[in-house]
């Protein structure tokens, strides 16, 4: 059975003087957790380590942003049509 937590806000689970990190407050290990993922994903940190994994020719990049920005067009104006 888990156990009923207070409500913890943002504030208190900042840790000062670190890049990431998350304090946990009142035991509350899930709202910690949950502080520390969604900071990791707002940095792009892991994306960026995605992205190094394998070096990606500048042609290639130019290319896979072309392609995306016509797919996002074509889809943008199947939406304005309906």
């Amino acid at each position: 059975m888990s156990k009923r937590f207070k409500k913890v806000r943002r504030e208190a689970m900042i840790v000062p003087g670190r890049f990431k990190a998350a304090k946990v407050v009142n035991g509350n290990i899930e709202a910690a957790l949950r502080f520390f993922k969604r900071q990791m994903k707002e940095s792009n940190v892991l994306q960026e380590v995605r992205d190094r994994q394998e070096f990606i020719k500048p042609s290639a990049v130019k290319r896979k942003q072309k392609q995306q920005a016509v797919r996002k067009e074509y889809i943008r104006r199947l939406r304005e049509q309906n």
